[in-house]
């Protein structure tokens, strides 16, 4: 009796299967992290490689959405970023773009099976162009050389900038693609969100460093070191609030009414059933589709830069959607708010609710059934993607404002698509927690219902 009590009483125990989840997805990050230490073989970096990369947009976007390796230049570089942009391609093809596409969409698991597998297809040649782009900017600056050669100039043979190096960042990529189907499968879920979430916290000490060493600037005067403790000082407390209002709008939402056919009045506001719709429908996914788009032409223009500087491709590239420029800020939130409205609709799909709701005999009262369920829903869902996309914008281009405004480098100031990436995952992961433990306490639950019948129904027999 006091085992079972034991049992009950211990959350490791009634949850095992959830440690067991975690545990491993911790080791399998701790050894990702090790894999971000690996720099690709035969290649050398200059003793400033770090710091060049880091001033660069191109690199930085890389860093963001691949997993914050490249800072090594490590075999693992490209992480998941050539993935995000084929996936952005494959869903936004697969909503009644392309006919087979869009019948995939809507078979269920099996189409979303064979979207997922056209998806990796396509992670090959973005992989590849990113290798290529990445390598040919490194070398062009005289950040990598290799540590062997066919001269006695240090130049290395054609194939291994070619073949060599872009086939280990390809391997890499599709190493850190099983490493998140493993997370999704074993561990904790959103396997790919998660080591995008690890690669930007692994990165966070060094920013506040940074930034610290950037607002004392190793001043001897009394007067200079307090002036930049105390912009140190009011830069974490504009961080801590922005992290407050990032997950204020991740979390706030509007409760729409609704009703079952033959319920009745309902007497109390307190237990009226309501449909939940979150003022950021769309999560974190805008950002990261507006960072993956202008990042494709980005990488694109590295490439042709290094035969064709004065390309018109390139002064285009490097003069509208460089981040350093308002033109470039401007677009870059443009598109995170029209990824938001389309996003939007796709993950709450008012048709959808409409059709369930006349399945379930639910309606929304004052709302007739059907064609104005659904207008109406779609309505509420625009407008507060109105609220949800200018703020995702907003934290989004805040550090290049604030990096054109003052002298602080827009890796080091406050927001950006790095910080909303960083909260959303952590708020998505919270949630799956709790639903795993809700479920497990709902399991057991019925199992001491079941066993306490048995019991019962044994001391009744007559035999």
């Amino acid at each position: 009796m006091a085992k079972s009590e034991f049992v009950k009483g211990n959350f490791f125990i009634r949850n095992k299967d959830l440690v067991k989840r975690i545990v491993f997805t911790l080791i399998v990050l701790v050894l990702v992290r090790m894999g971000t230490l690996l720099t690709v073989p035969g290649v050398a970096l200059s003793s400033n490689f770090k710091e060049s990369i880091d001033n660069q947009e191109f690199f930085q976007l890389l860093s963001t959405l691949g997993g914050g390796s490249i800072g090594r230049f490590s075999i693992l570089a490209l992480g998941v970023s050539p993935y995000i942009t084929a996936s952005i391609i494959v869903q936004l093809l697969s909503t009644d773009v392309i006919p087979v596409l869009s019948r995939w969409n809507k078979s269920g698991e099996r189409g979303r099976k064979k979207l997922d597998r056209l998806t990796k297809l396509l992670t090959i040649p973005f992989a590849l162009m990113q290798g290529i782009a990445t390598i040919f900017t490194l070398v062009q600056q005289g950040l990598i050389s290799p540590k062997w050669s066919s001269s006695e100039l240090g130049t290395a043979p054609a194939w291994f900038y070619f073949i060599l190096v872009p086939a280990v960042m390809l391997a890499g990529t599709f190493l850190m693609l099983w490493i998140a189907d493993q997370i999704t499968t074993r561990g904790i879920g959103n396997g790919v969100s998660i080591i995008i979430f690890t690669g930007i916290t692994a990165s966070l000490p060094a920013n506040f460093i940074n930034t610290f060493k950037f607002w004392v600037n190793g001043g001897e005067e009394a007067t200079i070191l307090f002036g930049g403790i105390l912009y140190y000082m009011i830069y974490i407390l504009a961080f801590l609030l922005v992290i407050f209002f990032v997950v204020l709008m991740n979390e706030a939402e509007r409760k729409v009414p609704i009703q079952q056919t033959g319920a009745g009045l309902i007497a109390s506001e307190e237990h009226t059933p309501y449909l939940p719709l979150k003022v950021n429908n769309a999560g974190v996914i805008p950002v990261i589709f507006a960072s993956a788009i202008i990042s494709t032409p980005m990488t694109i223009a590295q490439i042709v830069e290094v035969t064709n500087p004065s390309s018109g491709f390139v002064y285009f590239t490097n003069n509208f959607l460089s981040f350093s420029t308002w033109w470039g800020i401007g677009i870059y939130s443009v598109l995170t708010i029209l990824f938001t409205f389309l996003y939007a609709q796709v993950q709450i799909n008012p048709e959808k609710i409409s059709e369930n709701f006349q399945k379930s005999g639910t309606f929304i009262p004052g709302i007739k059934p059907g064609k104005d369920t659904t207008k109406y829903l779609s309505s509420t869902i625009n407008r507060l993607s109105i609220i949800g996309s200018f703020f995702l914008a907003l934290v989004a281009v805040l550090p290049y404002i604030i990096s054109k405004l003052t002298n602080l480098p827009s890796n080091l100031a406050i927001g950006g698509t790095g910080l909303i990436i960083l909260i959303s995952v952590s708020l998505q992961t919270i949630q799956q927690i709790k639903g795993r433990i809700i479920q497990q306490a709902f399991i057991d639950k019925k199992k001491e219902k079941f066993s306490s019948t048995d019991d019962d129904s044994s001391i009744n027999h007559i035999w």
